[in-house]
């Protein structure tokens, strides 16, 4: 069921040199005319209304019936989704910064008790994903989740875990590595400033 899967909302944080991903000898973006037509004011207002379902929390405090909202937030967004191949956009490209998510930490902003900001980094040609939160004040506290991931289809990724690093005051604390950890991401919503993604444990978590 939906209930069951991780989702996570984020918005462009850095503005990323545009790259050509591995496997391609060209550096023109690989993305097709968009199969659903969505005006870019329907999905600006779609978003608005996700962000003050979210209301800043990030999804850290919210209730049943928040979380509820959100997901019918979220629903109305994905439905307005621009881009026809979203696993294969290079719209991906570059560091996000997380607004809502239900994932587990650090991947949703928190570590223990401590809530900071989780960032989404995209490397495309490597085929890499991190995922690195920060702790005010000054970010003395710190996790890094490495990952890599493949492309399945239109809008799935395989990602496997490699490894998490948590750091105080800029220095490593500890790394524990994964093994045989895996999960299926589901890009539902990409565009250049925006994306969701559904997360799982296997396809059949998803669909």
């Amino acid at each position: 069921t939906r209930g069951a899967m991780a989702a996570s909302t984020s918005r462009a944080f850095a503005a990323p040199t545009r790259i050509a991903p591995a496997r391609t000898s060209t550096s023109r973006p690989r993305r097709r005319p968009a199969s659903i037509s969505a005006s870019a004011s329907a999905v600006s207002t779609a978003w608005m209304a996700l962000e003050r379902s979210v209301a800043g929390n990030k999804g850290l405090t919210c209730t049943d019936a928040q979380r509820a909202e959100i997901e019918d937030a979220i629903l109305r967004l994905e439905a307005l989704n621009p881009t026809a191949v979203p696993s294969d956009s290079l719209a991906l490209e570059g560091v996000w910064e997380v607004t809502y998510s239900n994932a587990p930490p650090p991947s949703n902003g928190s570590l223990g008790p401590f809530k900071g900001t989780a960032y989404q980094e995209i490397n495309l040609a490597d085929g890499t994903y991190v995922n690195r939160l920060t702790v005010p004040p000054n970010d003395w506290l710190g996790a890094t989740l490495r990952a890599d991931w493949e492309r399945v289809d239109e809008t799935l990724w395989l990602v496997t875990f490699r490894d998490v690093t948590v750091s105080v005051l800029g220095f490593d604390l500890f790394t524990k590595a994964f093994t045989d950890t895996t999960r299926v991401w589901e890009h539902s919503f990409v565009s250049e400033t925006h994306r969701v993604v559904r997360a799982a444990r296997t396809m059949e978590g998803l669909r």
